[in-house]
C-alpha cells in the first residue's frame, strides 16, 4: 500500500546526485533492460515515488543502482525510504546491486567482505549478464582522479611479515591456477581470504598506515577476481577487481592498480564490451607509461591490442602489439614479482589471439607456435593456445589439422576447470559445424567435446 507521506530521502538523494525525474526513469529502464527485464518507469512514476508511493522490491533496487553510481557510494532501497520486502530470488537481488568504486580503503575492505560472503554462499549470479556494464566510466574516473598517487616501489622482503605471507600464499595459489584453472583455486582463495587475510585487515585501526598490507591484499583480490572470472562468476570477479583497485590506490601501488584495470579490460573484452575494454586498458597504460616496468607495460599494451582486435581494428591492434614488443625489450627494473611470467612467449600468445579475432589464420598459427615453443609452457596456457591454433587452421581451410590440434588441446586440458576454456572449445565446435554441417568429422568432434562442455566448473 502506498504511503501519503512524501519520500524525503529519495528527494534528497536525487538532489545530491543532480538527477531529474526523467533522468532517473531513463536509468531505471536501462538497468532493467540490461538484466532482461522490462520497466515502464517514466517521470510520472518517479513523481509518485517522491510523493510516497512504494515501488516493488525489484524496482526499488533499480532505483538505488543509478543513484549509487552517480554518488559513488552504496545507496540501499531502505536508505531511500523504500519499505518493500526483499526480492524472493536472492541471486537476482545480488546481481542488481551496482558496482561502485569505493570512497576509501575501509569501504573497499567492507565490500570485499560482502562479496566474499556472497560468493561463498553462491548468491551472486554466475553468468555474464551479472557484469555491470554501466560501471566502467565511474571506475576509470574514480581511480584516475581520486587524488594523486606516486608509485611506491616495494622490493621483496621490505614489507611487514604479514604482507609477505599474503604475497607468498597468493603466488603459490597463482601457480596452481596456471596449472588447473580458476574452478580449482577459487575455493582455496576464498577460504584463505576469509579466514586469514580479512581478519588481519579488519584488526588494523581504521585509517591506519598500512600500505604494505593493503597492497598485498589487493594482489590477493586480483587473484580472487581472476579465478572467479575464469570460473564464469562474473559478478564476483568484477567486484573483487574494483575493490582491489581501491586498495592498490590507497597503497600507492600504481603498477598493481594498472594490472587490476587490465584484468577488468580482459573481462570486458571476453563479455563483448569491447569499447569498455579499450578504455580500461588505456586508463591502465596512462598511469604507468613513465614507470620503467617493461613487462607490465607490455601486458597493458597487449590488452589494448586484444580489445582493438575484437573491434576489427587491425591497424590499431598491430600498433598496440608493436608498442608491447618495444616495451618488453626496453630496459627497466621496476617490474614487480607478479609479472615475471610475462615473457616473449606470453606476448606471442596475446598476438595469436589478436590475429584469430581479426580472422588472420596464418598469423594466428605463427604466433601460437611461438607461444608454446617452450617446454615450460604451463598446461593451461598450452591448452588455450592450441585452441587458438585450431581456430587459425580452420580459418585457413585446414579442417583435418584443426580437428587434430583441437583434440590434442582437449586431451592436454585434462582436469582444467575454466569456463573460458570451455567457451574456446564451444566456439570452435560451433565454427566447425557451421562451416561443415554434414561432415562426419564435425559430428565426431561434437560428440567428443560434449562431456567437456557439460562438466560444471567449480562450485
Amino acid at each position: 500500500m502506498g504511503s501519503t507521506t512524501a519520500n524525503i530521502a529519495l528527494g534528497r538523494a536525487m538532489s545530491e546526485a543532480r538527477m531529474s525525474n526523467n533522468g532517473l526513469a531513463r536509468r531505471v529502464r536501462e538497468l532493467a533492460a540490461a538484466r532482461g527485464a522490462r520497466s515502464s518507469a517514466d517521470h510520472v512514476a518517479v513523481k509518485r515515488w517522491l510523493d510516497g508511493t512504494q515501488p516493488k522490491a525489484e524496482t526499488a533496487m533499480l532505483i538505488a543502482a543509478p543513484l549509487s553510481e552517480k554518488l559513488r557510494r552504496t545507496i540501499t532501497p531502505a536508505g531511500l525510504g523504500f519499505t518493500a520486502g526483499p526480492v524472493a530470488d536472492h541471486s537476482r537481488n545480488s546481481s542488481v546491486e551496482p558496482v561502485v568504486y569505493p570512497d576509501d580503503a575501509d569501504t573497499a575492505t567492507d565490500g570485499l567482505d560482502s562479496v566474499a560472503d556472497a560468493d561463498a554462499a553462491g548468491v551472486l549470479v554466475p553468468g555474464p549478464e551479472a557484469w555491470d556494464r554501466f560501471a566502467t566510466p565511474s571506475i576509470i574516473t574514480g581511480y584516475l582522479f581520486d587524488g594523486h598517487s606516486e608509485h611506491r616501489r616495494l622490493d621483496a622482503g621490505d614489507g611487514p611479515l604479514d604482507a609477505e605471507a599474503i604475497r607468498l600464499t597468493t603466488a603459490r595459489l597463482m601457480e596452481l591456477d596456471f596449472q588447473l584453472g580458476g574452478g580449482h583455486t577459487r575455493e582455496l582463495l576464498l577460504f584463505y581470504f576469509r579466514s586469514q587475510v580479512l581478519p588481519l585487515l579488519q584488526s588494523l585501526p581504521r585509517g591506519a598506515q598500512r600500505s604494505d598490507i593493503l597492497s598485498a591484499t589487493a594482489e590477493l583480490a586480483q587473484m580472487l577476481g581472476w579465478s572467479a572470472y575464469d570460473a564464469g562468476r562474473h559478478a564476483a570477479a568484477q567486484r573483487y577487481l574494483v575493490y582491489g583497485l581501491r586498495l592498490a590506490r590507497d597503497a600507492g601501488d600504481v603498477l598493481l592498480g594498472a594490472r587490476l584495470l587490465s584484468n577488468l579490460s580482459h573481462q570486458a573484452n571476453y563479455l563483448g564490451r569491447f569499447r569498455d575494454s579499450v578504455q580500461l586498458a588505456r586508463a591502465a597504460i596512462s598511469t604507468s607509461v613513465d614507470i620503467p616496468a617493461p613487462a607490465t607495460l607490455a601486458l597493458l599494451h597487449a590488452m589494448e591490442a586484444r580489445a582493438l582486435a575484437s573491434l576489427s581494428d587491425g591497424a590499431g591492434a598491430s600498433r598496440a602489439l608493436e608498442r608491447a614488443e618495444v616495451s618488453l625489450h626496453r630496459g627497466g627494473d621496476a617490474d614487480p614479482p607478479w609479472i615475471s611470467y610475462f615473457d616473449p612467449a606470453e606476448l606471442a600468445g596475446e598476438a595469436a589471439h589478436c590475429f584469430r579475432d581479426l580472422g588472420k589464420g596464418e598469423e594466428a598459427r605463427h604466433f601460437a607456435g611461438l607461444a608454446v615453443a617452450s617446454p615450460t609452457t604451463p598446461p593451461r596456457t598450452r591448452a588455450f593456445i592450441n585452441m587458438v591454433t585450431a581456430a587459425g587452421a580452420l580459418q585457413q581451410g585446414s579442417l583435418d589439422e584443426a580437428i587434430v590440434v583441437a583434440r590434442e588441446a582437449i586431451e592436454l586440458a585434462g582436469p582444467l576447470q575454466s569456463s573460458r576454456y570451455r567457451r574456446y572449445v564451444s566456439d570452435f565446435v560451433r565454427q566447425v559445424t557451421e562451416a561443415h554441417p554434414r561432415d562426419p568429422r564435425a559430428v565426431e568432434l561434437a560428440v567428443l567435446t560434449d562431456p567437456v562442455l557439460r562438466t560444471p566448473v567449480g562450485k
